[in-house]
Formats: structure tokens, sequence, C-alpha cells
């Protein structure tokens, strides 16, 4: 079976949860003969990863078997990533790249300045699709469909195109900005949703028993992402400094609809009807 030209033919993968496992059984699902090898921490999930073929080397710690690898996609919560852009760098050989997922980007890029090996060139990345799950919840097809910001700033032309046909030929469409860019975009779009699922939660549960048994299908959506774990999430959130930004543009339209429909019921269909259109743009 002939290779797939945009791949490169040693890969590392740095945590094998739902990114991860997802990553390598996409790559093996598209092309066999990519070598993949990963690190991993827990001892049944490479076990596992072993058994269902989606690695041909797996390893307890990131080390010298780095030292052979074309690219390397650190696949783990993103204070992990900015600890280990430093030592993983080190280990790989000149030429190389390093990318990662994580869902922040400005603070990881300075951190691969600072800490960065020069010799390996960093592309932060960030696949706008995910959930929870781990290792149990990966799958071949996850890049299918779903968007990836590529960022472009701070390394060579060659290398931000070496992760973006990483991520195309995993079926996904690349999306290519600065750190910065990335950072205010996902500060409405993703972590400020996560707060605000977070704040609705704990106001729900101060709403009291009845609230409680009312909640429905429209509370469950609403909440789902307070679900995340505070290393996949939180950790991200709090590192964006666009957040506060993006709070304020989302008090002002609240406002806005409030003041709406306290004035009269054309203004407040009016309002509402624009929120509905808008979201349907969106989506």
């Amino acid at each position: 079976m002939a290779g797939d030209p945009r791949l490169p033919r040693r890969v590392g993968i740095v945590g094998l949860g739902l990114m991860g496992g997802s990553l390598a059984r996409g790559l093996k699902a598209i092309d066999p003969t990519v070598h993949v090898a990963a690190a991993e921490s827990r001892a049944d999930v490479r076990a596992r990863a072993v058994a269902d073929g989606v690695v041909d080397a797996v390893h307890a710690t990131p080390g010298p078997w780095l030292l052979d690898r074309e690219l390397v996609v650190l696949c783990t919560p993103v204070a992990d990533i900015e600890a280990l852009i430093g030592p993983v760098s080190r280990a790989m050989p000149e030429g190389a790249v390093l990318t990662d997922v994580g869902g922040a980007k400005e603070r990881v890029f300075e951190v691969a300045q600072r800490d960065g090996d020069p010799r390996v060139s960093f592309v932060g990345a960030h696949p706008m699709f995910g959930g929870r799950g781990g290792y149990e919840g990966s799958k071949a097809d996850r890049w299918k469909g779903g968007t990836v910001a590529v960022c472009t700033d701070g390394t060579p032309p060659s290398a931000v195109a070496r992760v973006s046909a990483l991520h195309e030929a995993l079926g996904a469409r690349v999306a290519p900005c600065t750190a910065a860019e990335h950072d205010a975009a996902v500060a409405l779009v993703s972590h400020l949703p996560y707060l605000l699922a977070s704040a609705l939660s704990l106001a729900a549960r101060e709403a009291g028993p009845l609230a409680r048994l009312l909640s429905g299908p429209g509370m469950n959506d609403m909440t789902r992402l307070a679900g995340f774990a505070f290393d996949i999430q939180g950790e991200v959130a709090r590192r964006n400094a666009h957040v506060p930004e993006a709070a304020r543009l989302l008090e002002r339209h609240l406002t806005r609809i409030l003041a709406a429909i306290a004035d009269s019921p054309g203004a407040a269909r009016e309002a509402l009807e624009e929120a509905r259109g808008a979201r349907e743009a969106l989506f």
C-alpha cells in the first residue's frame, strides 16, 4: 500500500487520551506505513494501544526514542504541554517539527519561544473538536469534517505547511491564524461558553429543588460544557487573556436583549429573531 505523501514517515505522540488515541488511530487508518511511537503514563492504555495496533512502539515517558521522530504532537492537558515543550524538543532531531493540540495558544507560544530547542520548529495547533472519554473514546475518524486552527507566527512557513498537511490528511479543514487571533476567537466561542455553563450550573443549584426537578434537555444542553475536568478546560480558559473582553461583549448583548423584552413585544421579537438568525448563520 502506497504511503500518503502528506504525512511524515515517523510520528511521535505524547499522551494517548482522547485526542492522542484518535490521532494514532487516524494515522494508521489512512496510512499503515507511518511509524507511530507514543508516550503514555498509564500502563493499561499502553497495553491496549499495542493490542489495538494503533502504535508501533509505546513508552512510559518521552525520552531518547524521540531522536528519530520527524514530527511530534503533544496531546496532553495544556499545563503539561507547557512543561513538555522544552524536554521534548531537546530530545528531537534537528529540523523536526513539534506541535500540540492545546486550546490556548498565546501562552504556549511564549513558552515555546522561551524553552523550546531552536533546532526544532514549534507550530501551535488546536483541533476544534474533542470531547470527553479518554483513550476509550478515541476513534479514527475524529478529524474528518472538523476544523483545526494552525498558528503561523514565530515559525518557518515550511513547518506550518507540514503541520497543516497532517491535519488535512486526517480529513480536517485548516484555519491559519496567529496565536493572538486564535485566543481572541476561542475566548468567545469556547472558553466563555465553558465558564457560562459552569456559572449556570451553580445558579441552578441555588435555585432550589423545584428548579432541579424541572431541568430538562435545554438545561442539559446549556450546561454540558461544565462537565469538563478543570485540567482539560479550566486550565485552558484561565490562560486566555481575551476572556474578559469576550464577557463584556456578551454582557452588552444580554443587556440589550433584557431591555428589549422589558420594552415591548415588538422590541423583544426583533431582538430575539435577530439572535435566532445569528445562531443559524453560525451553524
